[in-house]
């Protein structure tokens, strides 16, 4: 390599130590311009485009890397990291387990498989992969960080709140120790210990998008209805699938279940409040969306929450509004349209907690709910033909539109 390439290596490595990825990038594609071939510059540019997230980019260059030197250990290293960011986790364990097959003693590839094995959801042998990174290397406070978000996820949250103080005695300013205890605080509750938490971790990595989110719901458990809900929902979450559904049709169980004391005082306060719960469990993280929004911490919702919110709001509104004229001496298949609008407002108010495919899917669904439902009530009030159509197919596209959101 000439000297000229040195240079812009040195400069690359400055600006990558610097978090400017794209300058380092720029640096590090000159220098392959004059020496293509050279598998240190490739891997350096593998992780300049690891930091922008550019996951397809950075596996080409690792295997540019490793093409020319196939016992490229940190090669290995950032080609794993770059198909994990692809969500390609069967590829990305091959490429950690071949950098250890010819580095066993390296901590962070054990520390690296650790956290794909975790992605799989394979976390017992995750926590296996852990322990080796910690036996290897007990002085570093990302190994022992990588523990502690194992034990987080295998429930284990006393042995997880010991390894991230752990971390955070080796270096207090640790960025994984920081996450992984705001969401120990988040299991327990939220409140201003979850605050604390992501906004420190916030401090140490503003980018973090995943900081970001837990920093919003954070702020939002300090609600107590929230924070009793978050507990609820984390716990129903790790609990096997049949008693999660049990839960989805506990209101609808329990109406035939209580038929026969339909008439008893005891059987209408059970179902109110199962059915009060459902709705709220469906209705505060919209609302608690648009407090937020109304603070000076708006700006931790993404886009997806925002427009979440908004949809909430306008056909909630709608709902309310329909409702009011409804009970107020107008048609009484108002009530109907403002119960069909009323279940597209809970839909929508999660659409930002599925992923992106079906959330695109519920919200060009809703459009075509919200053009229905204003034929439905022109037509209702008007007394023209086809309210009645109308009306049902907002009211049963809002079951719909619940059901997918939960099975999404």
């Amino acid at each position: 390599m000439d000297d000229g390439a040195e240079v812009a290596v040195q400069r690359g490595r400055v600006l990558l130590d610097l978090g400017r990825a794209r300058e380092a990038e720029a640096q590090f594609r000159a220098a392959l311009a004059a020496d293509p071939g050279d598998p240190r510059v490739h891997t350096l540019l593998a992780q300049a485009l690891l930091r922008q997230e550019k996951y397809a980019d950075a596996r080409d260059a690792s295997r540019a890397a490793l093409a020319a030197a196939p016992e490229f250990v940190l090669a290995h290293s950032t080609l794993a990291a770059a198909l994990a960011g692809l969500g390609e986790h069967a590829a990305a364990l091959d490429a950690v387990r071949g950098g250890l097959a010819l580095a066993p003693e390296v901590a962070g590839l054990h520390m690296q498989e650790a956290y794909v094995l975790l992605a799989q959801k394979r976390n017992a042998e995750a926590l296996v992969s852990a322990e080796r990174a910690r036996a290897l290397d007990p002085g570093d406070a990302d190994t022992a960080a990588a523990q502690a978000a194992v034990l987080y996820e295998l429930q284990r949250l006393d042995d997880a709140d010991e390894a991230v103080r752990e971390a955070l005695r080796i270096d207090p300013q640790n960025l994984d120790a920081h996450r992984v205890r705001g969401l120990l605080a988040l299991r327990r509750g939220g409140g201003r210990r979850a605050v604390d938490a992501h906004r420190t971790a916030m401090r140490l990595d503003p980018t973090d998008t995943g900081i970001r989110e837990g920093l919003s719901v954070a702020l939002k458990s300090r609600n107590p209805l929230y924070g009793l809900l978050l507990r609820m929902s984390l716990w129903l979450n790790a609990q096997p699938k049949a008693l999660r559904w049990g839960f989805l049709l506990l209101p609808f169980i329990l109406t035939r279940l209580l038929r026969p004391f339909e008439g008893q005082t005891w059987a209408r306060v059970l179902l109110v409040l199962v059915v009060a719960l459902v709705l709220l469990s469906w209705t505060l993280e919209p609302l608690m969306n648009l407090v937020l929004l109304c603070t000076r911490d708006r700006h931790l919702l993404n886009r997806a929450a925002r427009l979440a919110t908004f949809a909430f709001v306008g056909f909630g509104g709608a709902a309310l509004v329909v409702a009011v004229l409804g009970t107020a001496g107008g048609p009484s298949r108002l009530l109907g349209l403002a119960f069909g609008l009323g279940l597209w407002a809970m839909a929508v108010g999660s659409a930002h907690t599925i992923g992106a495919k079906p959330r695109r899917i519920l919200l060009t669904a809703s459009w075509v709910a919200a053009a229905v439902a204003v034929f439905a009530f022109a037509a209702t009030l008007g007394g023209s033909g086809g309210a009645a159509a109308a009306v049902g197919m907002v009211f049963l596209s809002g079951i719909a539109a619940t059901w997918f959101t939960v099975l999404s």
